[in-house]
């Protein structure tokens, strides 16, 4: 059976493990290299130390007369350095040893203590031209002490040092050999062998200590990966909230934005799709809406005239027009409803190809006063029949605007036939065109303002969706089908234009739209 760890398979888990890791193996690897370095450059400053210190000795020896100084000083040096100390003639031979960590120092001649001087007539042993040092002692060799290649160099004048495992001693040793030169003469060797065993301790001390840091530096790297794995993985597990209340239907959620980083643009994105997503689907909704509403309306705009259209048809056949003798005003009642029938089906059918981008709208030079003037003209009697005031304003030198005449007209006829519609008796209709300079390269304005009741205010933003009538009360003779307006918005936004209404309720209402000037290519 295989086993499964649950806390594993969370991102955070496996995030703050990868750190983790990581993190040991870095430190383990450096931990690793450094205790290599650093055994290598201990025992080199060691090494180097034996030299320095045989050095001052070696030269102090040259130059020093009393054997007795001399003997202090290899006896300051091997306790100093805790090693043995020897001096060696060219012949092998000891002539003078001091340890005081490495078994018992000797002085090897006639008495403990004593040094005699070398002949300096001789040059030998008891003779003349002897070093200070040099004593006649029989009985001393260094064969086992040191091995005959580091004795050779060393008379040949180089300096010897490293690491070896010495049998005398039977420990490991580090060895150091100077030449004791005079008259620029090898006349012997001082050999210093200092015990690696207490270096080799203070090493281990130091190595644990790097041990004990990479213990708290990966204890330390833990507590920061999880606390950093929990902070990088908090966003996303709120991320995780937010799709799931999306995918269940909630788009009210949102993540909150904590800092600038990657994760909060990811946080800030899914905000958005959220947001979007609302939004989508809150028009998806009103578009069934409006859909449904739209079916309704037509059916209710075809079955009011079809009612109509069968009454009378009936009348007709079954011979009742004829015996009231009312045939003419039956057949001229059905011929209105179908005209109005074809005014709707026409109207349905242009904001259809409107809203479809099928109908393309001409860019031509418009003369917007001769065609203000041509529908005042023309909607001028049925004012006049209602008492109402139709005047127009049209300002001096207007330039052309562009657009499509014809689609231009409906729209003015719409909004001017609208307005005597709903203008009461009495009242006045006031049709301008003006042209604003400001903002380059312009614009021009039409305006309709009538004197009727207006709209309310929660009723404006409606006015531009199909079949809505604001007066619901109208007599039905004479009316719209409700989509004049809402075919008007869709021809200036086809001509890159505005459309917009001002209206309080008993002061009025303003249709103004807007067209760009025509600019010739």
């Amino acid at each position: 059976m295989k086993m499964r760890w649950p806390l594993i398979r969370s991102i955070r888990s496996k995030l703050w493990l990868a750190m983790l890791a990581l993190v040991v193996i870095v430190l383990g690897l450096a931990a690793l290299i450094q205790a290599g370095a650093m055994e290598t450059i201990y025992y080199r400053q060691q090494e180097n130390s034996l030299l320095r210190e045989g050095e001052k000795l070696a030269e102090a020896l040259v130059h020093e007369e009393d054997p007795l100084v001399i003997g202090r000083q290899l006896l300051l040096l091997s306790r100093l350095m805790n090693a043995s100390v020897m001096i060696v003639d060219r012949q092998g031979r000891i002539l003078h040893w001091q340890s005081a960590g490495l078994g018992m120092g000797m002085g090897m001649g006639p008495g403990p203590g004593h040094y005699g001087m070398m002949n300096r007539e001789r040059g030998v042993p008891g003779g003349r031209g002897a070093p200070p040092w040099s004593t006649d002692l029989t009985g001393g060799s260094a064969s086992a002490l040191l091995t005959p290649r580091s004795v050779e160099k060393v008379f040949q004048g180089e300096r010897v040092v490293g690491r070896e495992h010495n049998p005398f001693f039977e420990t490991e040793v580090i060895v150091a050999g100077i030449p004791l030169q005079r008259d620029g003469q090898v006349a012997g060797a001082l050999f210093i062998h200092a015990p690696v065993a207490p270096l080799a301790a203070n090493l281990k001390a130091l190595q644990q200590v790097a041990l004990y840091a990479l213990l708290a530096g990966i204890a330390a790297a833990s507590l920061l990966a999880f606390l950093f794995s929990r902070r990088l993985t908090g966003p996303l597990l709120e991320m995780n909230r937010v799709a799931r209340a999306m995918a269940a239907g909630d788009f009210g959620r949102r993540i909150t934005l904590r800092s600038e980083d990657e994760l909060t643009m990811l946080a800030a994105s899914l905000n958005t799709l959220s947001e979007k997503l609302q939004e989508k689907i809150a028009a998806l909704e009103r578009v069934d809406r409006n859909r449904r509403e739209f079916v309704a309306n037509v059916s209710h705009e075809l079955r009011t005239p079809l009612t109509i259209i069968q009454g009378y048809a009936e009348a007709i056949q079954d011979g009742l027009a004829r015996r009231e003798g009312r045939e003419e005003e039956y057949l001229a009642n059905i011929l209105e409803e179908v005209q109005r029938l074809r005014r709707l089906v026409d109207d349905l059918l242009d904001l259809r190809q409107m809203e479809a981008g099928q109908i393309k709208m001409k860019k031509e030079p418009v003369d917007l006063a001769a065609l203000v003037r041509r529908v005042a003209d023309r909607l001028a009697p049925a004012a006049g029949e209602k008492g109402i005031v139709l005047h127009c304003t049209v300002a001096e030198d207007l330039p052309p605007a562009a657009g499509d005449a014809d689609r231009l007209e409906q729209v003015l006829i719409n909004l001017v036939d609208n307005a005597v519609h709903y203008t009461p008796p009495e009242g006045k209709i006031e049709v301008s065109a003006r042209y604003e300079r400001e903002p380059v390269p312009g614009r021009l304005l039409i305006t309709v303002s009538d004197t009727g009741p207006g709209i309310p205010e929660d009723e404006l933003p409606l006015i531009w969706e199909r079949f809505y009538k604001a007066d619901k009360a109208r007599r039905r003779a004479g009316a719209g089908s409700g989509l004049g307006l809402a075919i008007a918005k869709q021809i200036m936004e086809l001509h890159g234009g505005t459309i917009d209404v001002m209206s309080r309720p008993g002061e009025g209402t303003s249709f103004t739209f807007s067209l760009p000037v025509f600019v010739k290519g």
